[in-house]
This record gives C-alpha cells, sequence and structure tokens, in this order.
C-alpha cells in the first residue's frame, strides 16, 4: 500500500468505528501510523469513565479490522480539559474535534484557522 492508500484506509476506518460511539467527553481522536503500526490518540475533557476507555478500545478494534497482519495498533487514551490547545499532543490525522469554545469566547473554527 502506498502511504495515500494507508491514510484514506485509516481515515474513512477510524470514521466507520467512531459511528455512534462518541461519547460527550471526547474532545478529539487523532491517529497516524508509523511502518505497520496504526496509532491512535483519544482525548478526554475531564474524568475518564471504565466506559469511555472500553468504547475507545472498541473503535481501536474495529479499526485494526480493517489491516491485514502484519498491522498492529496502539491506542493512547489521554485526559486534557477543555480550553487546553489539542493541536501541540495530536498525532497527523485528526478524525474527530468537537464543537468548542474559546476561553475567550470564540468558536473552536476561529481557533483552529489562527
Amino acid at each position: 500500500m502506498t502511504d495515500a492508500d494507508i491514510r484514506l484506509r485509516l481515515m474513512l476506518s477510524a470514521q466507520r468505528a467512531l459511528l455512534f460511539s462518541v461519547p460527550p467527553s471526547l474532545r478529539a481522536v487523532t491517529c497516524g501510523w508509523q511502518e505497520t503500526e496504526v496509532k491512535l490518540q483519544f482525548i478526554f475533557d475531564g474524568p475518564i469513565s471504565d466506559t469511555d476507555r472500553e468504547q475507545a478500545q472498541v473503535v481501536g478494534a474495529e479499526i485494526i479490522a480493517d489491516f491485514p497482519p502484519p498491522w498492529t495498533i496502539a491506542e493512547e487514551i489521554k485526559r486534557l480539559d477543555h480550553s487546553t490547545d489539542l493541536r501541540a499532543a495530536a498525532l497527523p490525522l485528526w478524525v474527530f474535534a468537537r464543537s468548542e469554545t474559546t476561553m475567550d469566547g470564540r468558536a473552536s473554527i476561529e481557533f483552529w484557522v489562527d
């Protein structure tokens, strides 16, 4: 697979896996890959419940099922509360970002285009 093929497969797979699986506390999901390892990052606002953690792992399982061996997956589930900039810690590909208002009252879309 070319990088473009991997990117497309990963983005589409993640979008499908996230359907009906996004709790209100999920701020963002970013992803990427290195060699044959898919990397997923789930960023939550506030405490991460066991249910949230399990659902993120289900999403990861659904994504890796779309990749043949020898592909593997590494999931990072972390807390980064609202108003903390998500961009610095993100992986290269964004598959979900919650609509938020910044501390100065700007909509999240304005925050991204600065």
